[in-house]
């Protein structure tokens, strides 16, 4: 959404103007009335620049419900890329599941014989125990070797102590086993072992030994592989708990189920995000629909009579009454329609029922923004209106605002013209008013003299009249 600040034009103050003869007054009444009939084009200016502003204005909050609606369409895009199952599962303690895009409907059954276990090790003491890990260790001799089944690492940490020894492990052979620090003793005599898990589940052995070959590891327990029966088959092993049943579809083992009784995982479309999504664009719709009513008809905005406004109605029409040429694939057989007044309703009821139906259709009529369908056609024709540069909405911001750039310009001319206006006539009449204040002064001493003469009364009015 483009937008022009708007510069207040400066208006002209009214001529002020003192004089000293007994005309001021008059003159000061034609200084007005010349600015006056003089300011009428800049007045005219004003009035068009406001004209204007309004425009921009009302473009700009049009500009800004489109864009929403946009957004709104573009969500609606991703509840579908999204993917639009959801998973149910017969015994929550076994297994838990979840769905991604390349996910297909359908049901599985589980039996896990064997959760399993991660082979573990822990390590000797030390020629003394370590109390302070961070200074103290277990070997002196460096580099160390790390084994897990027959896989080797050397292990080369930064210096001998426990902390750097557990932190080069995790660093180095990260991806085979993970150090952590454990106190087998008491907290008035700590004894710091080093901790080794496998990655992996399955029974490899840990082991850890020194440059000079001594072995550093005082107990360890061999781990087993998990194992499961997918739809009665033959057991399958896994190194991970996580497995991926299906394109899309990744379990978790959590533990071993009852011996015969396998967890049941259902995979189903869900029609309720979507109904969600379409409940937010009708919102998005409904609020284009009055921004464009209210441009339109008696009292109506800065907008009425630009054809812009028809363009945008044709758009919205398009949009709350799709089809895709089948009264199967309309938004109004899923309960997405547009009632009498041009407001968009959802009806979650209808749409649940109709998408449960007949979920491949409704997936058809949506289609994709780059494809087809609903989304294409709405992606196209907001697009149309949108785009930046070249959209209808932006390019006529474009020209309002490049219109008010030139009006502005128009009556700051007319302002300087105006004011230069009134500065000569200023001094004009104050020429004039200074002229007859000198004439009425002349007037005022014959009328004293004639006085002198006739015994008249020495004022200006007897004097005059006298003569």
């Amino acid at each position: 959404m483009s937008t022009s600040p708007i510069t207040s034009p400066v208006t002209v103050a009214a001529p002020g103007f003192t004089g000293t003869s007994k005309f001021a007054s008059g003159l000061q009444q034609v200084l007005s009335r010349a600015v006056g009939i003089a300011s009428l084009p800049l007045n005219s200016l004003e009035a068009g620049l406001n004209t204007l502003t309004s425009r921009q204005t009302a473009l700009q909050n049009l500009d800004l419900t489109f864009s929403n609606l946009q957004q709104s369409i573009n969500i609606l895009q991703n509840t579908v890329t999204s993917g639009l199952l959801n998973t149910s599962i017969s015994n929550g303690s076994v297994l838990s599941a979840s769905v991604a895009p390349g996910a297909s409907p359908g049901t599985y059954s589980i039996e896990v014989q064997d959760a399993g276990s991660y082979s573990t090790a822990l390590s000797v003491p030390g020629a003394s125990t370590v109390t302070n890990p961070s200074t103290q260790g277990i070997a002196s001799a460096f580099p160390l070797t790390l084994s897990v089944g027959s896989a080797n690492t050397v292990i080369t940490p930064a210096s001998n102590s426990l902390s750097d020894l557990a932190d080069a492990i995790n660093t180095q052979a990260g991806d085979k086993v993970r150090a952590t620090l454990v106190n087998i003793g008491s907290n008035a005599s700590p004894d710091y072992r080093l901790s080794l898990t496998a990655a992996n589940l399955g029974s490899d052995a840990i082991g850890l030994t020194d440059s000079n070959g001594a072995d550093l590891i005082s107990t360890s327990t061999a781990g087993a592989f998990a194992s499961y029966k997918v739809d009665g088959a033959d057991p399958v092993q896994s190194s991970s708990r996580t497995i991926t049943l299906s394109p899309g579809l990744t379990v978790n083992l959590l533990s071993q189920s009852t011996a015969g009784q396998p967890t049941t995982i259902t995979v189903q479309n869900d029609p309720s995000r979507l109904a969600s999504a379409f409940s937010s664009f009708a919102q998005a719709y409904n609020s284009a629909v009055n921004a464009v009513q209210q441009q339109h008809g008696q009292g109506g905005g800065a907008l009425q009579g630009d054809s812009l406004l028809q363009s945008l109605s044709s758009v919205l029409s398009q949009l709350g009454t799709y089809s895709n040429g089948s009264p199967a694939g309309a938004l109004a057989n899923f309960g997405i329609a547009v009632d009498q007044t041009g407001r968009l309703s959802v009806d979650t009821s209808a749409f649940t029922s109709a998408a449960n139906a007949s979920f491949s259709t409704l997936l058809q009529t949506l289609g994709s923004s780059d494809s087809s369908g609903f989304l294409k056609t709405a992606s196209d024709l907001l697009q149309g209106i949108e785009a930046s540069g070249t959209g209808a909405l932006p390019s006529e911001e474009s020209a309002v605002a490049s219109q008010i750039t030139a009006q502005q310009t128009k009556i700051t001319d007319e302002q300087a013209t105006l004011t230069q206006l009134q500065t000569n006539l200023t001094a004009q009449i104050a020429k004039a008013d200074a002229a007859l204040a000198q004439l009425e002064s002349r007037v005022s001493y014959v009328t004293g003299l004639f006085a002198s003469f006739t015994g008249a009364t020495n004022t200006q009015s007897n004097g005059l009249s006298t003569l």
